[in-house]
């Protein structure tokens, strides 16, 4: 592992990214020239199995276990990230490397420090949530196989099955937060050994919620993590021909605050979003980065 170059001891709160694979490695510079432009504070990208090193100062190079495929080893990086970057700073707010700043309140997330540790809600509920994280081959839109992997495999009990999932992409952590990131990290684990669990974050983050009884636990606001998928609405077989004037558009917030809509701090384009020229809700970021101030 290597350390950045410019010590941040001194500093109290860092946002920190964790890519793994050339790919998202170079896809993270994108994030990266955003949140400069709309943060003062520290930025960390730990970045592993990559000859291309983000364009950034800070970056911590790190090996993974070479049994663990790319997206196996970007959940087993992120779910162990205290390990890499603690004493590095007292706070930490994780991004995922398509989670952008697109307000220059971004660094008030911090403002929002639970204990122990503080996620968004996703847009959808565990059952809806439930054939995305378990090879159950449902059809329905809602199901509770989810909910009984998490029994079966980690003997935790979700006792709500309309209880909001949480979102991996933005969470604030530090030293405090060490015994929930190990469960959510073990939990992880063990469910890239069992064929019914499909490689994501989010299964086994809601069974570590509830094992430690934060289900009720306050959470971030949604401005700080809104969720923009551009492929909502698509079938799943649909969605590799799908083009950007096909992408869902999402209206219910505004970049500038105008109409009344809620002014976002952080947009997170799940399912490929960033850079899909032709789509609105990505273009209009665009124009938003031609007229931002760098900091």
């Amino acid at each position: 592992m290597t350390r950045p170059v410019v010590n941040l001891l001194d500093a109290g709160s860092v946002f920190v990214f964790a890519v793994v694979g050339e790919r998202h490695v170079r896809a993270v510079d994108v994030a990266l020239n955003f949140l400069r432009r709309f943060s003062r504070l520290g930025i960390l990208v730990v970045q592993g199995r990559s000859h291309y090193r983000a364009a950034h100062c800070q970056v911590i190079q790190v090996d993974l276990p070479p049994a663990l495929d790319d997206h196996q080893a970007s959940i087993y990086l992120k779910t162990n990230l205290l390990e890499y970057v603690g004493g590095l700073a007292e706070r930490f707010c994780y991004l995922d490397s398509d989670v952008i700043a697109v307000n220059p309140g971004v660094d008030m997330v911090f403002d929002h420090n639970a204990k122990p540790v503080s996620f968004a809600a996703d847009h959808v509920g565990i059952d809806v949530f439930s054939r995305w994280a378990v090879n159950c081959r449902c059809h329905e839109t809602r199901c509770n196989h989810l909910q009984e992997a998490i029994v079966c495999s980690f003997g935790v009990h979700v006792r709500d099955r309309d209880w909001p999932m949480w979102n991996g992409g933005v969470f604030l952590f530090d030293r405090t937060s060490a015994a929930f990131l190990r469960q959510w990290h073990d939990f992880a684990r063990q469910s890239f050994g069992e064929g019914f669990w499909r490689t994501r974050d989010q299964g086994t983050l809601a069974a570590t919620v509830w094992k430690f009884g934060l289900e009720r636990a306050p959470m971030l606001p949604s401005s700080f993590n809104t969720i923009v998928d551009c492929m909502w609405g698509i079938a799943p077989a649909d969605r590799l021909a799908a083009s950007p004037p096909l992408f869902h558009v999402r209206k219910d917030y505004s970049l500038n605050g105008h109409g009344g809509r809620p002014r976002p701090f952080f947009l997170h384009f799940v399912n490929g979003g960033v850079g899909q020229t032709g789509w609105q809700n990505w273009d209009e970021v665009s124009q938003l980065a031609d007229s931002a101030p760098d900091n």
